[in-house]
């Protein structure tokens, strides 16, 4: 039972935001589903969040209207949220987007930015201030109204 216990707290804990310090958020340039060429250095002077996840991964599916709320409520305050798909099958990304009617834009990740992100499981969100530092980091499934919080926190700095 102890066991069961410790091993809820270490992935509660892994799931929370923790501060991610000052490193410089690595670049990255992908294309989105229209085929557009999408920069996170194009964003600088707002904070991002970027969240990593796939359309066969349940729990990031669970997320994502979370974030599509997540957006709407902010549209218009200056932040951004870039979803990375990282699956492999590009084909089922937009209409997995269509069905979500998700309108945030979402990026096809390469082995490169999930590397420099050190992206091992998903979904995993990054939270990069409007300097380019990642503020933030979650490992799993993130509550959206604590990333708001956060995001609100960046912007009255």
């Amino acid at each position: 039972m102890h066991k069961l216990i410790l091993a809820v707290l270490v992935f509660g804990l892994a799931a929370c935001g923790e501060p991610a310090g000052s490193r410089q958020a690595p670049d990255l340039v992908l294309q989105d589903v229209a085929g557009k060429t999408v920069s996170l250095a194009s964003y600088r002077g707002k904070p991002v969040l970027i969240n990593f996840w796939a359309t066969w991964c349940d729990t990031c599916r669970v997320e994502m209207p979370d974030l599509q709320a997540l957006h709407e409520r902010l549209d218009g305050k200056g932040p951004v949220i870039l979803g990375v798909s990282m699956d492999e099958n590009l084909a089922a990304v937009p209409p997995f987007v269509k069905e979500k009617k998700i309108t945030f834009p979402i990026l096809y990740s390469d082995r490169k930015v999930s590397a420099a992100y050190a992206v091992r499981g998903l979904p995993a969100a990054y939270l990069v201030d409007p300097e380019g530092r990642i503020a933030r980091r979650w490992i799993g499934a993130v509550d959206a109204r604590a990333v708001e919080n956060d995001i609100l926190a960046l912007l009255n700095k």
